[in-house]
């Protein structure tokens, strides 16, 4: 591969070869497609998704399909894709971490982004277009939870029947909330703002955060993605900057399905309680009754040989 590669994009695939297939057919039709590496990760999937997704990538030179022996879920199969990487390759400007039902609807997507700075913004959270709501899903946290909020997601996800009824409400609280804003927004603010947390469905992570020590917390199998970047970049002291003039389409709920299942709810309860565990010191008061047992190395800016934990 060309040293010229200036932006790793890394998408998991389980059991969407279909969605797969989509998401690398607009990613080709993007302006600078030849200097981005994409990095598929086929999670086990035990169906006819890999030969599907071999035949799709064969004509791509830049397109690399990974085989995980086992479902390692979102972040644990992005980063074992961003080690392999990193094996042959030195790091990119921009790591991109995103769903497979994501589509590039905007040609100029990586253009615009490769005219960023990967020295000033350490996260972006693009616009996200829901393909639920058709609004933007980012910011997906617009400020750092108060205590008080961290308590009420402690209520939601102590029963099942009230985190289901929670996820089904979800997109008209969305809805309602981006219809209210856009009619309070002060008329020529600027675009770029700091945010606390990016939606996981696409979040795009500059050198700088590498290099800072950041790494891609693969601590819980799905959900809490953006409570555990939002946390790390708190205490590494880096900036996560909601960018709308990048741009992204995300059908949404394509692996995990719209309503919530009994198995997702547990893997939601579990990501919560290892965020809290993980990042406890954040928020001591809620941590101490949650504490799980963990081996993630404690978050301390690292030197550049040493920036993928």
């Amino acid at each position: 591969m060309k040293e010229t590669t200036k932006a790793l994009i890394i998408t998991v695939n389980f059991r969407q070869d279909e969605c797969t297939r989509r998401f690398l057919n607009t990613a080709a039709k993007l302006d600078r497609f030849a200097q981005s590496h994409f990095l598929i990760v086929d999670n086990d999937s035990n169906d006819d998704s890999l030969s599907s997704l071999r035949c799709a990538s064969a004509g791509f030179a830049n397109v690399e399909l990974l085989a995980s022996p086992q479902n390692e879920g979102y972040f644990g199969a992005a980063r074992r894709a961003l080690r392999c990487y990193l094996e042959a390759h030195s790091l990119p400007d921009w790591v991109v971490v995103c769903n497979n039902d994501i589509v590039f609807d905007d040609p100029t997507f990586l253009s615009q982004l490769l005219e960023r700075d990967p020295d000033k913004a350490a996260v972006i959270a693009p616009t996200i277009i829901s393909g639920i709501t058709g609004y933007d899903e980012n910011p997906s946290i617009r400020q750092r939870p108060s205590q008080f909020r961290m308590w009420r997601y402690r209520f939601w996800m102590s029963n099942y029947h009230l985190m289901w009824f929670k996820q089904w409400l979800s997109p008209f609280v969305r809805q309602f909330r981006y219809r209210f804003r856009r009619r309070t927004t002060v008329s020529g603010s600027s675009n770029r703002r700091a945010v606390y947390a990016p939606s996981g469905a696409f979040v795009i992570f500059g050198r700088r955060f590498f290099e800072a020590g950041g790494f891609l917390d693969d601590g819980a199998f799905l959900y809490a993605e953006e409570f555990r970047v939002a946390e790390m970049c708190r205490q590494l002291r880096l900036p996560v900057i909601h960018d709308p003039e990048l741009e992204v389409w995300h059908q949404g709920s394509q692996s995990t399905g719209r309503l919530l299942t009994r198995s997702g709810f547990l893997h939601q309860k579990r990501s919560f309680r290892y965020a809290l565990s993980r990042y406890n010191s954040s928020y001591p008061e809620l941590g101490t009754t949650l504490r799980i047992n963990t081996a993630i190395p404690e978050i301390n800016p690292s030197p550049a040989g040493d920036r993928i934990q």
